[in-house]
């Protein structure tokens, strides 16, 4: 089976292919390359020394033994006996030496029976386990389920893993415009057709909860807008204006925005989101070699190469955002061109968020570099200790993360402070 074979067109219309059972051949041979990549990744996780960080203002920049583990288990996918209702799950990992807890998101693949990983659940809590020996390798709080398309959701929590009110990720229209072949959501067809008011309806969900919840809608201080659901530049701006102006009505009168899409590119569309307040501008980059680009995230996302990505954020920073980040996604690039990339963007002033990449199906699974493959977890920790460093540029996360620690002392917590919130890496 190449590494490397051209992905297949999804097909919205073809039932999900979870339910489906590998051949015998591909289930040995899948078993063994993924069973091959735990065993190296566990040898370097054993002699992994974490950076100390305590002298750090922002402890975000490094990572802990089970936060490399937590990546891991997200790269190669678990098989499980929950039902396939749920393909992905949201997991709290808590490292035994250092206490830090931080969030990965997990996928059940489609060739799931062939993982070494096999993931259950009991209430709330769940584990980890190695299906050759029933090791238990993480024990872990499950965060969320996952399957279709969320409106919201809350991106900050206590060290209690209560969420708060201060900061939410939202998609108010559920679909993409960009029809990626690697898309997770398309792999597991969990996409729904949203109503026509959508941008109403979204904001008066969310105003719901928070007055179901007993929240202030004014304590919501950060607004992450992810679409890439409209086709052009002039109706994904209108959209985005219109929905803040619909969180204003609705009294959320504190929150800044800051807008995540690739349709927006000019100088004078960017200009308006300032002037209608949004603090910052994130695009996605998914990968830096721009003819993997195309082949993996197709020609309506791919077709900018990365020197225009570069300069559509240097453009985003002279209009005047505070905060400048892009979305990357390891593992469809070599080693170098991936480190190369992530410095040209750091030198730009621009904060590299890595995700590790979910794996539903084995054509995304061979659609990463044979790199990834041959250095395994060195891979994973040079691209996330290189990308956030990147962080010293700002990110709405940090900024996030103090507001919170504010309103958490206002809360009766008086000792916190940033070390003891949760962070996410996904």
């Amino acid at each position: 089976m190449s590494l490397r074979k051209p992905l297949p067109l999804v097909e919205p219309s073809r039932p999900s292919a979870a339910s489906a059972t590998l051949d015998p051949a591909d289930r040995v041979h899948v078993h063994e390359r993924l069973q091959r990549f735990i065993s190296d990744a566990r040898d370097y996780l054993a002699t992994f020394t974490p950076t100390d960080d305590s002298a750090e203002e922002d402890p975000d920049t490094h990572l802990s033994r089970t936060q490399l583990l937590s990546l891991l288990i997200g790269f190669v996918g678990c098989d499980t006996s929950e039902s396939l209702d749920n393909r992905t799950y949201t997991l709290v990992y808590t490292d035994p030496e250092c206490g830090k807890s931080n969030y990965q998101t997990i996928c059940i693949p489609d060739y799931r029976e062939a993982s070494p990983f096999v993931f259950t659940r009991d209430g709330r809590g769940g584990r980890v386990t190695l299906r050759p020996t029933g090791e238990v390798l993480a024990e872990v709080v499950v965060h969320a389920q996952i399957f279709g398309a969320s409106s919201h959701y809350y991106s900050r929590v206590s060290p209690r893993f209560d969420e708060l009110p201060t900061a939410a990720i939202v998609s108010p229209y559920s679909t993409c415009a960009g029809g990626c072949l690697g898309c997770s959501r398309g792999a597991v067809k969990s996409f729904t057709s949203p109503p026509k008011d959508y941008i109403s309806r979204h904001v008066q969900q969310l105003a719901a909860d928070y007055d179901r919840r007993g929240w202030d809608r004014a304590e919501l201080i950060s607004v992450n807008i992810t679409t890439g659901c409209q086709p052009d530049e002039e109706r994904e701006l209108t959209m985005m204006l219109q929905l803040i102006e619909e969180y204003r009505r609705q009294g959320f009168t504190s929150a800044a925005f800051f807008p995540f899409t690739y349709a927006i590119d000019s100088a004078a569309a960017m200009e308006q989101l300032r002037e209608a307040g949004c603090l910052g501008f994130i695009g996605t980059v998914e990968c830096f070699n721009d003819t993997e680009r195309i082949r993996q995230w197709g020609k309506k996302k791919g077709s900018i190469t990365f020197a225009q990505h570069v300069e559509k954020y240097a453009r985003a920073r002279r209009v005047g955002f505070d905060i400048v980040e892009t979305d990357y996604v390891l593992g469809a690039d070599s080693y170098t061109e991936m480190l190369d990339g992530i410095r040209i963007l750091d030198n730009a002033g621009v904060a590299v968020v890595p995700n590790i990449k979910r794996n539903y199906t084995l054509e995304q699974l061979d659609s990463n570099h044979t790199d990834i493959w041959d250095l395994g977890m060195t891979y994973i920790a040079d691209a996330f200790h290189a990308a956030l460093a990147s962080y010293r540029n700002g990110t709405i996360k940090r900024r996030a993360a103090r507001l919170s620690v504010g309103y958490l002392h206002r809360d009766g917590w008086t000792e916190l402070t940033l070390r003891d919130l949760p962070i996410r890496h996904t």
